[in-house]
């Protein structure tokens, strides 16, 4: 029987490191521990909970099922004090208006479901949305924030990784329906359609890493200039679209889409957070960017702020 009141609830954010690098050496490399203070940290809160949190492969580490689901507990809860203790923290700095850019994939999957939180949060701060091209995004100067697809570094910009990002097949459960039964091969997408928010290189490599190149051939298709239209299209059940997580993430939750197959490949590049040096001076923006970081759990790249 766990005994709650002796939890060790600072190993937690030891826990924490460890599961998401999947590693106790890297974890210690985060939280500037030596290795066997990360390994007595895991052990005290096995002990303390009743149960294995890791277990060895070769030189690693893999979470268990026990694991898995504490650590997904473990990472929100952290996530919402870090967040508390920031609105506490900056809760007398003034606010103002806040121009953000994003390409209009970005701004009608992940901005739209999320937005609201930090209007909630900080009704002090006037946030006015811009869509652009993203490949204009970090050449705008007048805009405070940018959120941009691409592979970060560019000139005169301070930017930080949200997420990096992999795509995998995603579609309604409305299309298991309608081909009598589920999607378990890639040979069985000859009974859909492949939506594209691009002339099909995207698909083509993934056939080819999933060992089954030139499929495409057979199937028909849907083409999009923009991607949230194709996942739009994906939750009515048109087709299958190869998403990350970062954008079908809400979709994935509630259950509007699925992923038939857990094999993805990488879009060799990554979602990344990029403004003016003259706005990260102005209170609005660095709310701003403290609250997105923290949804992504990147809350150690504010420590790279100027």
């Amino acid at each position: 029987m766990i005994d709650l009141h002796n939890l060790p609830l600072p190993t937690l954010r030891t826990f924490a490191a460890a599961a998401r690098h999947q590693s106790l050496a890297k974890a210690a490399v985060e939280l500037n521990l030596t290795d066997s203070a990360v390994s007595h940290q895991i052990r005290r809160l096995e002990e303390a909970l009743g149960c294995d949190l890791f277990t060895k492969v070769g030189r690693g580490v893999v979470l268990t099922d026990a694991g898995r689901a504490f650590a997904n507990v473990v990472s929100t809860a952290l996530q919402d004090v870090f967040a508390a203790a920031m609105r506490l923290a900056e809760a007398d700095q003034v606010g103002g208006r806040l121009d953000i850019a994003c390409p209009p994939m970005f701004a009608s999957t992940w901005l739209a479901h999320n937005l609201n939180e930090f209007c909630l949060d900080h009704p002090s701060v006037e946030c006015h949305v811009r869509l652009v091209e993203n490949e204009r995004v970090h050449q705008l100067s007048d805009i405070d924030i940018g959120i941009s697809f691409g592979s970060g570094g560019w000139p005169e910009r301070w930017s930080a990784l949200l997420s990096h990002v992999n795509v995998t097949p995603v579609c309604s459960p409305i299309v298991f329906e309608r081909i009598g039964g589920p999607i378990t091969q890639p040979s069985d997408l000859r009974h859909t359609m492949l939506l594209h928010r691009d002339d099909g290189s995207e698909w083509r490599r993934w056939f080819l890493e999933a060992g089954t190149p030139g499929l495409e051939l057979e199937m028909r298709h849907l083409y999009c200039s923009d991607l949230g239209m194709a996942i739009d299209l994906a939750v009515n059940g048109t087709g299958v679209a190869l998403v990350s997580d970062t954008l079908s993430g809400s979709d994935l939750k509630r259950g509007l889409l699925i992923k038939p197959f857990p094999f993805a490949i990488d879009a060799f590049g990554g979602w990344h957070v990029v403004c003016n040096p003259a706005s990260l001076s102005r209170s609005a923006s660095r709310l701003f960017l403290r609250w997105l970081l923290a949804r992504f759990g990147r809350n150690a790249a504010w420590e790279t702020l100027p």
